[in-house]
């Protein structure tokens, strides 16, 4: 017996609006353990034909939906309120199960075509009851609030809630049976919006599992992307340790849409969706800073998002990634002034085999002067010779760039330690980690070998010459 029923069943007073309260709290209670993310707002209202009871909102999306209690259990009254509110596309819930079977069809139907979900708390309930064990069923019963539709029992809630965790399971091994089952329960249940959020998780998990996009049960014309419900979901979820799976789910995710959803330095997942795809995530900038990682992960590297921005922290300093300019990283501590002297910097861009291309130096005695180097000589030695004379030794590198390319390059700006794509370009976090960090910040070579190590093995090679044909203006 759920919660719900218990503090139904206990209901003793003989004050109508006590009672009133008593059971909007122990319906509130109930729509919380079905999804914690809801957010559910009492109005001064009960069992009113027109204005709601409950008004269900959920923190960073514009979703809404109405709750209209109702006290009759009636399958004919219920068609009638249908009438009234079906506009709305509300939930329709009777306290307790219908009793009179009869007209319970016409009930059904009818809700479903006016994308209106008609059911009882604890039907609610029963979608997420065993989402601890089988966590795709939050998503599940979180749609189910926002868009369900329909008339559901406890019964089609518990089929519903088997066939979507064996969908989830299955589609992991690319088994066309139990995938297709998963899609058909949601594409039932739910309205056209998220019944495709639920086929594009187990779309994409099915991709991941190797299988081909023609070979998927269901709609042929699905995106390739999740969005970050899914993603988050997926992330929550101990899939797979290969990284050809990641690298997979990893085609259908831009930074961008995963810098959107907060995920810890714990998640194992994020480590392996982000290092399989590190040549094929693209930022903008990144920032280099002394905060530490969390003590409890030693020295071993760790990725996370927070706040729009994707951070890879050591048990010495951390770097964050951004799709967007600098000023997205402002809220970050304080950065101190990484300006070194010409000979440093140089030696720097050498360890790591860093072409750099331009510098803005500041002499001792505060003359400024912008260096291009000549487009056939790009060497140390060439630099240095170039500027000695003009400089001298005391000087120090305000600004460099690294080329990539003919037309590809990164600007490092050290007095903020940041570095960005030139113009609107975008880089891939992997060129970002193997030429901009090293000259941002003096690496120890056990930390620039720990770098170099997430390179080894390219997950796909055609993702390298992919990048000799970019230039500064790719997305």
């Amino acid at each position: 017996m759920s919660e719900y029923s218990v503090a139904i069943s206990n209901l003793m007073g003989e004050d109508p609006a006590q009672n009133v309260e008593s059971i909007k709290s122990a319906v509130i209670a109930n729509l919380r353990s079905s999804d914690e993310a809801v957010r559910v707002e009492s109005t001064d209202f009960f069992n009113h034909t027109y204005a709601p009871d409950l008004v269900l909102r959920w923190d960073g999306s514009k979703e809404e939906r109405q709750v209209f209690l109702r006290t009759s259990t009636n399958p004919q009254y219920l068609r009638e309120d249908i009438e009234v509110i079906s506009e709305r596309k509300a939930i329709l819930m009777p306290l307790a199960p219908l009793r009179d079977h009869r007209h319970a069809e016409e009930l059904g139907r009818e809700s479903a075509n006016a994308r209106t979900l008609v059911a009882d708390p604890d039907s609610l309930h029963a979608f997420s009851a065993d989402r601890r064990e089988r966590p795709v069923l939050g998503l599940l019963s979180r749609a189910v609030l926002q868009g369900g539709k329909g008339l559901v029992d406890q019964s089609r809630a518990r089929s519903t809630s088997d066939a979507v965790g064996l969908g989830f399971a299955g589609a992991q091994r690319a088994e066309v049976d139990q995938t297709r089952g998963a899609v058909e329960a949601a594409e039932s249940l739910l309205d056209p919006s998220h019944a495709d959020q639920l086929t594009r998780l187990l779309h994409a998990v099915w991709l991941g599992s190797g299988a081909s996009p023609a070979s998927f049960p269901g709609a042929t014309d699905i995106k390739p992307d999740l969005d970050s419900g899914g993603l988050k979901l997926l992330l929550e979820i101990a899939v797979a340790e290969d990284e050809e799976f990641w690298q997979r789910i990893g085609s259908g995710v831009s930074l961008a849409n995963l810098c959107q959803i907060d995920m810890p330095a714990s998640s194992a997942n994020l480590q392996r969706l982000v290092r399989a795809n590190l040549g094929r995530f693209k930022a903008k900038s990144c920032r280099v800073s002394g905060a530490l990682a969390e003590s409890e992960y030693g020295s071993e590297p760790r990725w996370f998002t927070h706040s729009g921005i994707l951070g890879y922290a050591t048990d010495r300093y951390r770097v964050l990634f951004s799709v967007g300019p600098i000023s997205t990283m402002d809220f970050m501590e304080e950065i101190e002034d990484g300006t070194v002297d010409l000979p440093e910097l140089l030696d720097r861009a050498s360890e790591v085999g860093a072409v750099i291309s331009e510098l803005v130096i500041e002499s001792a005695a505060g003359g400024q002067i912008d260096y291009t180097a000549p487009p056939l000589s790009l060497g140390t030695e060439v630099i240095i010779e170039d500027l000695r004379g003009a400089l001298g030794q005391r000087s120090s590198v305000r600004s460099a760039v690294i080329s990539l390319g003919p037309t590809r390059h990164i600007k490092c700006d050290l007095t903020k330690r940041a570095a960005t794509g030139r113009t609107v370009a975008k880089i891939y976090l992997s060129e970002f980690m193997q030429s901009a960090i090293p000259l941002l910040r003096s690496l120890r070579r056990s930390e620039i070998g720990e770098m170099l190590r997430l390179f080894e093995e390219p997950p796909d090679a055609s993702l390298r010459l992919r990048r000799e044909t970019d230039d500064d203006t790719a997305e």
